[in-house]
């Protein structure tokens, strides 16, 4: 691997020093130093200053890159919910304080910002905040070494060129230069496409974290890195080209599905959710449909029910996931309820 020029690196740390108040803020400008030294040669890009500028502004905000893998998550396993209007449930047991599970929406919307006065007395009376996943440097850093391949092979000899000339075009339209995504696998080119352009990189995710922080509070991760890029990661390749192909083709349509999966959250209607989802996948590749969602959910919220046990045990936690694990047969509130907790639906 080769690495950038010192004056480079510098600038893709946005001038922004470690500072333990606020650890994602240097987390995130590694993670970027690590996308530019991973992506290699500044010739390939022929120096154009723009290229890179318009690159870490995609990519420089925090979660910026995990939100683009939250809005495939969220279109593609949206068709199994139903049921619960409501986001915000108490899990509790008669020996321990109450915990708090919340449904989020990887978003920087002020209104999904805006928590109710109710999750937010939850919040803040819980000394425990669980998330998905910690954003710290080593995510960062780790999941932009998953994303690219490590063997030297190139994204347009993987898709072939049609596809590859098409992803070219599409990432013309937002900036980003061809050399930028040469070593991209397949669904990380996909999820680069999917990614709503940040406008202040603060996702509710990030948010709740960074609050927390603040607060003191002790913060848990129910996954790591790794486990959660698996979701995309562990599909063969021909469903990763799929998966790109199929982005191509709605990608202008993302804008107004997401408006659309976004109303219906704040409407808290995890029924509408799953109608807007089947209306997507319905334009879509059936088997790539079902194996992604087994990945993404059927895989993940037996692992996240049984992780959660030892903090519910000891009570007083905030946990916040996202929304679409909650429900149904096989979501985080039935196997909680199974498990003999108390489920009971806030609002």
């Amino acid at each position: 691997r080769e690495y950038v020029p010192v004056g480079l690196a510098t600038a893709s740390l946005l001038s922004t020093p470690p500072n333990r108040r606020h650890p994602t803020l240097w987390a995130e400008n590694v993670w970027v130093f690590g996308i530019v030294s991973a992506w290699g040669r500044w010739s390939e890009w022929g120096g154009e200053s723009g290229a890179m500028t318009s690159l870490i502004n995609q990519v420089s905000k925090p979660l910026a890159r995990l939100a683009g893998l939250a809005l495939w998550l969220l279109l593609f396993t949206a068709a199994v919910a139903g049921g619960e209007r409501a986001l915000l449930f108490e899990i509790s047991a008669p020996a321990a304080p109450p915990c708090y599970l919340f449904g989020t929406f990887h978003s920087e919307d002020p209104r999904v910002l805006a928590l109710s006065p109710a999750t937010r007395d939850a919040f803040e009376r819980s000394p425990v905040f669980i998330l998905e996943m910690i954003p710290d440097a080593r995510t960062m850093t780790r999941s932009m070494e998953i994303m690219v391949y490590g063997d030297g092979r190139e994204l347009a000899r993987v898709v072939g060129a049609p596809l590859y000339g098409r992803l070219v075009a599409a990432l013309a339209e937002l900036g980003l230069p061809e050399a930028a995504i040469r070593g991209f696998k397949p669904w990380a080119a996909a999820t680069l496409l999917a990614l709503p352009p940040a406008r202040t990189g603060e996702f509710l995710d990030i948010h709740l974290y960074r609050t927390a922080l603040a607060a003191g509070k002790e913060v848990i991760g129910l996954e790591t890195i790794e486990e959660q890029v698996a979701v995309f990661d562990s599909l063969g390749e021909e469903d990763q080209i799929l998966m790109l192909k199929e982005t191509l083709d709605i990608r202008h349509q993302l804008p107004l599905i997401l408006e659309r999966l976004l109303a219906a959250y704040l409407d808290r209607d995890l029924t509408a959710l799953a109608r807007l989802g089947d209306d997507y996948l319905g334009q879509g590749d059936p088997g790539l449909a079902e194996n992604f969602r087994r990945a993404a959910l059927d895989d993940r919220n037996p692992r996240m029910a049984a992780r959660l046990e030892a903090p519910l045990r000891a009570g007083g936690c905030f946990i916040a996931v996202g929304a679409l694990h909650l429900p149904g047969a096989e979501g985080l509130l039935a196997r909680l309820g199974r498990a003999g907790w108390s489920v009971r639906a806030v609002e």
